[in-house]
């Protein structure tokens, strides 16, 4: 079945909807150099680094589909002196689309939160928070935070060195049972685990302050690392792209290159 790249991305569009993105987000169509070119394989990765860029180009891949914009603080510039301008000019000169699905797949049913809700063994899951992204759920009985910790961190990590989940832990109350989340960057969203009720946060990465106020909201705070939480999002990305299209050729390409020491 042939497909060009405006179409896939529209197909794609039809899944995660563009009215599920945050007002600030600057996800989307990111390169584009030729609308009308078929696809035939397609890059997934959570970030475009230049890494990802460069196995896109030895795989002659036509598309990368990316949760994180390359391009988050907007394009000023094609200029390859700059650093975002150097990756824009890579893919358009390779003719390599780049579409992300930022903050919508964050919301999306099945997506982020959804997949990290079930790696972290939770039940009856709710979606709370104005912008929908936010989850929380219910362990079948309450367990041991240590033991918690021990068992998202085997969910989370894929081997060792950069494939393996570094936690960071608030042991406010010892015990877990209900738990709100939000993968990445959600410290500062504490307070919507306390009003409904969450007795442990788990989030990617949260600020100093943040994890001070974790005892003052009197919730285990759980930071297992941007990537590792959102990660998991990119086999709903593989098993998406085969539903629309079971003869593309998929890869996912593991964009962590962060050890911690």
């Amino acid at each position: 079945m042939n497909m060009t790249v405006i179409e896939l991305y529209n197909k794609l569009c039809e899944v995660i909807p563009t009215a599920l993105s945050c007002p600030w987000d600057k996800d989307g169509l990111e390169s584009c150099p030729e609308p009308e070119k078929e696809v035939k394989n397609v890059l997934i990765t959570l970030d475009i680094t230049n890494a990802a860029i460069d196995r896109a180009i030895e795989g002659k891949f036509d598309v990368i589909v990316s949760h994180h914009p390359v391009f988050f603080g907007g394009l000023g510039v094609m200029n390859a002196l700059t650093f975002d301008g150097a990756k824009a000019v890579r893919l358009v000169k390779n003719n390599i689309a780049a579409m992300s699905f930022h903050t919508r797949l964050d919301a999306l049913t099945d997506g982020v939160n959804d997949t990290l809700a079930r790696l972290c063994g939770l039940k009856n899951i709710e979606v709370v928070g104005d912008d929908k992204i936010a989850r929380v759920g219910e362990l079948d009985e309450e367990i041991a935070l240590c033991d918690f910790v021990k068992n998202l961190k085997s969910a989370l990590s894929h081997g060792q060195g950069e494939r393996e989940a570094s936690l960071t832990v608030c042991d406010v109350n010892g015990k877990v049972k209900r738990v709100a989340l939000v993968g990445g960057s959600g410290g500062d969203m504490m307070n919507l685990a306390k009003e409904v009720g969450a007795d442990t946060y788990v989030t990617g990465d949260a600020k100093h302050h943040e994890y001070l106020g974790s005892y003052d909201f009197g919730i285990n705070l759980i930071c297992a690392g941007h990537f590792f939480t959102e990660y998991p999002v990119c086999e709903f990305l593989k098993k998406t792209l085969g539903k629309i299209n079971p003869e593309f050729e998929c890869e996912i390409y593991f964009s962590n290159k962060v050890i911690t020491v």
